[in-house]
């Protein structure tokens, strides 16, 4: 009797069928991503085939097809055990999906599906780049230093787009999981997350959910940055949790740059300054253009004066008192008091 879920020729289990009950159905490849150190390390390839076990995240990564909808499975790691990046992870073909194995959204992804970069020498300007359009990270952690420490120095751990390798539109990262791991001292100002503002016309569809970003001991200038004068166009930040030990008061979640981006949507996130004593004047900052409004809806920023200073950006809810003549905003939040109050 045939068995509809056995490799014809190599009577391998076919990945395609392993993966069908998470929701997966594709007409690309799939490729795993295996530690050698997993007591069932040899096993997996024994039942899903040499040609798709891979040792390595970039090495998994430079065996997909543009446009194919290929697939890359992370495995977990026995015991929850990092693995250590010799270069930088450059994710450069389009419709490309990178997932966690088992991944669930938690605010802090487990370790046996971390990445670590930066713990001896300097691999890269960056941790992680994506240029490929179309592409989905999910269910995965990346560690790394910042600025000049032994790592070396850094532009940002997460870069989306660059000028001369591709435009990623239509960028999904969701249940990610990117923090630095040094002391404030040992680093510079480099972003968790940079999008570029070098490619012509912007990026356009970037959409992050249920992201954790940041670290309680760095002080960058801004957690995210746009740089250059392009884009990105609507970007979406969903129920994303973003934290930071402001050394000033000009220090920022999110610095946008002075590109066209018709609307940057953040829904329902938090925006964390862990030091009590300064309180950045804006969560959102930079040269906005007018009618490219920031919209903040159901947002909480604790230890922070305000979600936007700029008459571009935009929260809702607002409530509005019988006393004075402003309104407040309801989700800032102050260590230590009992609330706002109208003045």
């Amino acid at each position: 009797m045939k068995d509809p879920f056995r490799n014809f020729n190599q009577f391998k289990i076919d990945p395609l069928s392993e993966i069908r009950n998470a929701g997966i159905v594709t007409n690309g490849e799939v490729y795993w991503v295996s530690s050698t150190a997993d007591s069932d390390h040899t096993a997996r390839i024994d039942a899903l085939g040499r040609k798709v076990v891979r040792i390595g995240l970039q090495e998994a990564i430079d065996e997909v097809e543009t446009d194919q909808n290929d697939y890359v499975l992370v495995i977990p790691t026995d015991g929850g055990t990092v693995r250590d990046l010799g270069t930088a992870v450059d994710v450069n073909e389009d419709r490309v999906h990178i997932l966690g194995v088992g991944y669930k959204p938690a605010p802090m992804a487990y370790n046996g599906l971390t990445f670590r970069g930066y713990a001896a020498a300097a691999i890269d300007t960056e941790l992680v780049a994506v240029t490929g359009a179309g592409v989905e990270l999910g269910g995965l952690k990346f560690l790394g230093t910042s600025g000049t420490a032994a790592g070396g120095t850094i532009t940002s751990h997460l870069l989306v787009g660059t000028a001369a390798s591709g435009t990623p539109h239509d960028l999904w990262v969701h249940d990610v999981h990117v923090e630095n791991t040094q002391a404030a001292a040992a680093n510079g100002t480099a972003p968790i997350l940079r999008i570029s503002g070098d490619v012509a016309g912007g990026i356009q569809g970037l959409r992050f959910d249920d992201c954790w970003m940041g670290d309680f001991s760095w002080a960058p200038t801004a957690l995210i940055t746009v740089a250059g004068t392009a884009g990105p166009t609507r970007p979406v930040f969903n129920e994303c949790t973003f934290v930071l030990n402001a050394q000033a008061t000009s220090s920022s979640f999110a610095l946008l740059g002075t590109g066209v981006t018709e609307v940057v949507s953040f829904d329902r996130c938090k925006f964390i300054n862990v030091r009590a004593g300064t309180l950045p004047a804006s969560a959102v900052t930079g040269a906005i253009l007018v009618d490219n409004p920031v919209i903040m809806t159901e947002c909480v920023g604790l230890n922070v004066s305000a979600l936007g200073t700029d008459t571009e950006v935009f929260t809702a809810p607002n409530q509005a008192g019988t006393a004075g003549a402003g309104a407040h905003n309801p989700y800032i939040a102050f260590l230590g008091s009992a609330g706002v109050t109208v003045a």
